[in-house]
């Protein structure tokens, strides 16, 4: 793709294929061969990114396009697979929690607070950020599709009845942060915004 990008051989529409192909052959490629697809396809990334990096510090070589282009079709792909798998959720994983224990709500809540908050401050200690902000920082972040992901992931490789109760504590703990940190996230963001 790059010699193609500086022989002007390949067009944006055609770069954003081969960097969405890359992807998909990176991840169906190492699942054929019994490997973890996601690791694959995140290594491809970085790999990707790293020769398009170290072709921008070529001075001898012309500049290539910007890799942002050849990243649009990418992006977009992402955001309509997030909207699928959000609608999955709400579809299939969702009607488990009618058959959440009490013990496993309580551990989706402290997946969700402690377990998850712990990690962060103590990743901060020493960065000079007041309590407010690792608070914030602690509470709204890590999260993402990666729980589905490791819900999937619990579902096959587990067996049914682990299986199943890995996934209603994830799906509990997925729903809760998508109630409390939308219900949360306005307010702090106003309180947290600096005065003019």
């Amino acid at each position: 793709m790059h010699r193609a990008d500086l022989a002007g051989l390949a067009t944006r529409s055609q770069r954003s294929v081969g960097v969405a192909a890359l992807a998909l052959l990176a991840y169906a490629g190492t699942v054929v061969l019994h490997g973890n697809g996601f690791v694959a396809a995140f290594v491809a990334g970085l790999v990707y990114g790293a020769v398009k990096a170290r072709s921008r510090d070529d001075d001898s070589a012309e500049v290539p396009p910007d890799p942002h282009d050849s990243l649009e079709l990418t992006h977009e792909l992402g955001s309509l697979g997030s909207m699928i798998v959000w609608f999955l959720v709400g579809a299939v994983l969702v009607p488990t929690l009618a058959d959440l224990t009490a013990g496993e709500a309580v551990f989706a809540v402290l997946a969700l607070t402690i377990v998850r908050m712990g990690p962060v401050a103590l990743s901060l200690l020493g960065a000079g950020l007041d309590r407010a902000t690792i608070a914030v920082v602690g509470w709204f972040g890590p999260r993402g599709l990666a729980s589905v992901v490791f819900a999937l992931l619990a579902l096959e490789g587990l067996g049914d009845e682990v299986g199943l109760r890995a996934v209603r504590v994830i799906t509990a703990t997925v729903a809760l942060s998508v109630i409390l940190h939308g219900v949360t996230a306005g307010p702090v963001a106003a309180r947290q915004r600096p005065a003019d």
